[in-house]
């Protein structure tokens, strides 16, 4: 079987990174993560996935694209996502 096959998106881009918050030179919070984007028709959403529980992950948007937060109704693009994130992972919650 060849990669993405059987999915009805892939994503554009799989981001790995690491964020960390210190405080007065204590580190206070560690997050290891992937960020899935997915982008069709000027359409984007972005899916997270935490490394401590990489079972579940995180889904946000659609928003009209990758640098705004204004949410759009595009229902077959955001269940495309979806379909591809249940395939990999045992919980798929909402933003």
């Amino acid at each position: 079987m060849n990669e993405g096959e059987g999915d009805p998106i892939l994503p554009v881009q799989i981001d790995h990174a690491i964020e960390e918050i210190w405080n007065d030179g204590r580190l206070e919070q560690y997050y290891n993560f992937l960020d899935y984007h997915f982008e069709c028709d000027g359409a984007y959403c972005r899916a997270r996935s935490y490394a401590d529980d990489f079972r579940e992950v995180v889904l946000f948007g659609p928003f009209e694209r990758r640098t705004s937060i204004k949410k759009v109704s595009r229902p077959d693009f955001e269940g495309d996502v979806y379909c591809y994130l249940e395939r990999r992972f045992l919980k798929v919650t909402r933003a």
